[in-house]
């Protein structure tokens, strides 16, 4: 397809074979599908009001953002619907050096570009989006980070918000981690005697079987 640039040093294998490359043919595709309740006033309120709402499930109280129409908790329907955000904690990311094709654009990503995940403020679950940060030195989990609306939000899609940017100075929260509970376990390895009677017990039982089967 004449997308990356062939930097080998080499055309041959090390016995002499020419390396050769497979092109595929030309990839074009459209799609589309049905929001739902939920996912359609989560886009809409984002791109119309500039607001983030998550669900709120009634019997755990847990949060979800992106919304969705089922707790995975208790299994009953979510019934509040919340504003969470526009900051939050960052809670993983990853800076993206390799291209590939946007299935919201069709078009080539361009790289780099930095992946984070983002716990916002009065949500449980995480919001997958972007940073205009580059150098991941510069990042650390638990730093702080808020939303960037779009002034030209893309229709139907979390585009809305067109990044997250780091809050300078802000406090990076480390995150806590329960005790680890370390219970042991007791393992009663086979000896020759266990055998024994495991064997006895067994023969036993057959012969029940056996006579029972007889009557």
């Amino acid at each position: 397809m004449g997308l990356y640039t062939d930097k080998r040093k080499t055309t041959t294998t090390p016995d002499g074979y020419e390396l050769l490359t497979h092109e595929s043919g030309p990839i074009e595709y459209k799609f589309n599908w049905h929001m739902g309740p939920f996912w359609s006033k989560y886009l809409a309120a984002m791109r119309d009001e500039g607001k983030i709402l998550g669900v709120k499930c009634p019997k755990c109280g847990i949060v979800y953002i992106p919304p969705r129409a089922v707790c995975g908790q208790c299994f009953v329907e979510p019934n509040e619907w919340v504003e969470v955000g526009p900051e939050g904690l960052l809670k993983g990311f990853t800076v993206v050096r390799f291209p590939y094709i946007d299935p919201n654009t069709g078009h080539l990503m361009k790289v780099p570009f930095t992946a984070v995940w983002i716990t916002l403020d009065g949500a449980d679950t995480r919001m997958m989006h972007f940073c205009n940060e580059l150098d991941e030195h510069k990042m650390r989990v638990g730093m702080p980070m808020k939303a960037v609306f779009a002034k030209k939000p893309r229709p139907t899609s979390i585009h809305a918000v067109e990044r997250f940017d780091i809050i300078p100075g802000g406090k990076v929260v480390e995150e806590v981690h329960p005790p680890r509970m370390d219970v042991p376990i007791k393992m009663e390895l086979p000896t020759k005697a266990t055998a024994k009677r495991k064997g006895a017990g067994a023969k036993k039982a057959t012969k029940k079987k056996v006579a029972a089967k007889k009557k």
